[in-house]
């Protein structure tokens, strides 16, 4: 015999309330319209309550209206509140969990530069360090106006250590070598940091010309963080580290004109990084110095696939007109001198005609895709598609949220686009400097060529031997006839079967 339910009715409405609650949140999420009109789903008025709602949608998981209660909160108290910084904590956990990490790394650096409450430093720091680490962020804002200059108190290893490397950066760029070294010997051992640290010094030695010193250094890191035989996977840090100490040390010994050394460090790398048109360059540079300008013209024929277009390398042309001449091809050597001014045609008529270089949008173009301007790009980048999350879940955040976060992005990216145009300035500089030095290069080659057409097909002075090209060929031969599209796995084989048309006279 069933027994008749005794249940107030207004107990069985919120019991269907919390069922109908959790089986079309997910749905919300997916984008159905209307959802958050319904009364379960709405953030209470009172900030309290709101607050309290927040932490309960954060445990459930449902990031997006756990932000909003917190703004909503925020907005109504000031920072008087006891309860204020762990309410920016639930905004900065939860814009970290959606993706939207400029926001995040605000709300944290709110939280650590406000010093309200001391038992979250700890937390927004390492909140901080995980946005540095994906390698996209606000670097004046969280590093150079407030983890370099801060004073911190001990708040674990890895923390501690985060914090002195930035700090013994920024010192050593601002001349205090005393200070920072003080600050890289206060990183733990086990930290990823001790090693960019490391990295770090021997630059620094490179730049006191301490080339020896510097060498030890690079080869120290590189057998350290050397990856294991047939290791594949992202490393991160010590990757990009392991990287940059070869490269450093194949330009050392490219240097010292130990071209086979180079060579062996810099194929090392391009087995890991195998898509670095700069790469590729200082690879056909290391060739031309070998005496092998089949294999340069190999190297050099691949940056011509449209992947590598964006590669802005005047000296490029330059190598290929002098790897032609060693050759004692004369006509591709020339045509190869002559694509510099095609290549830069447009920045080179501004240049000539009087046109101030900021002023000119070809060399602002160019300069765009070089250096810093690339990290600040990226930067920009990465603004612009967190505001398009921001307006796709609109309807989740309300209004007011969407207003308040558009703000916080418009007045990001116009902090971003300044300093990007302080640093364009820069590169658009150094760019002029190797355009007019790179065409006043080709003059030269121009004039050699003239010179030497004049005297017949004698090799320029230096030159080595250069072996027959069935002495460097494999015994079986693939010949590919291009049609403008470019095998970039099978690049590394690439030889140009250019004969050797000098003749010693």
């Amino acid at each position: 015999m069933c027994k008749k339910t005794t249940a107030p009715l207004h107990q069985l409405r919120n019991s269907l309330n919390e069922i109908f609650k959790r089986a079309l949140f997910p749905l919300c999420l997916l984008g159905m319209n209307g959802c958050l009109s319904q009364v379960f789903l709405e953030v209470p008025q009172e900030h309290q309550q709101a607050f309290l709602f927040g932490v309960e949608q954060s445990q459930a998981g449902r990031h997006e209206l756990s932000t909003r209660a917190a703004w909503r909160y925020l907005s109504n108290t000031d920072e008087d509140d006891p309860r204020y910084d762990r309410a920016l904590r639930l905004l900065a956990r939860g814009a970290e969990e959606i993706g939207l990490s400029y926001a995040s790394s605000a709300w944290y650096l709110q939280i650590a530069s406000g010093q309200r409450d001391v038992a979250l430093i700890p937390e927004a720091i390492e909140g901080i360090q995980r946005v540095v680490e994906r390698g996209i962020f606000d670097e004046d804002a969280l590093i150079n106006r407030y983890i370099a200059v801060e004073e911190f108190s001990t708040m674990g290893v890895q923390i501690d250590s985060f914090i002195h490397y930035y700090q013994g950066l920024h010192d050593l760029r601002q001349g205090e070598e005393r200070w920072a070294m003080r600050r890289f010997k206060q990183i733990h051992s086990n930290s990823p940091y001790i090693d960019k640290a490391r990295y770090v010094m021997a630059v620094r030695d490179v730049a006191l010309n301490k080339l020896s010193a510097a060498e030890k250094r690079f080869k120290a890191l590189a057998d350290k963080l050397m990856p294991k035989k047939n290791e594949a996977e992202d490393r991160g840090i010590i990757d990009l580290l392991w990287r940059d100490s070869m490269i450093s040390l194949a330009r050392l010994a490219m240097q010292k004109d130990d071209s086979s050394s180079a060579l062996k460090y810099f194929e090392l790398v391009r087995e890991r990084v195998p898509d670095d048109p700069s790469l590729l360059l200082e690879i056909a540079w290391a060739h031309y110095q070998q005496g092998s300008p089949r294999r340069a013209l190999g190297f050099l024929l691949a940056l011509d696939a449209p992947i590598y277009q964006h590669l802005i390398a005047p000296e490029r042309f330059i190598l290929e007109a002098m790897t032609y001449r060693s050759l004692c091809h004369f006509g591709p050597a020339r045509q190869a001198a002559v694509r510099l001014g095609q290549r830069y045609k447009s920045a080179l008529n501004d240049l000539y005609s009087g046109v101030l270089p900021e002023k000119s949008e070809a060399l602002r173009q160019a300069a765009s895709q070089r250096g810093e301007l690339l990290s600040i790009s990226r930067f920009i980048e990465s603004l612009r598609r967190e505001r398009k999350m921001i307006r796709a879940r609109s309807n989740l955040f309300g209004s007011e949220f969407t207003e308040a976060l558009t703000k916080l992005y418009a007045q990001g990216e116009a902090s971003a686009m300044a300093r990007r145009e302080r640093a364009l300035r820069l590169e658009i500089m150094r760019l002029t400097d190797e355009l007019l030095s790179a065409e006043e290069g080709v003059r030269l080659i121009t004039h050699e060529l003239g010179v030497a057409l004049l005297r017949g097909r004698k090799p320029p002075q230096g030159r080595g031997p250069i072996p027959p090209i069935g002495k460097i060929a494999e015994p079986e031969q693939v010949v590919y006839r291009f049609n403008g599209e470019f095998w970039t796995d099978e690049l590394d084989e690439l030889i140009i079967a250019a004969e050797d048309r000098c003749i010693d006279q």
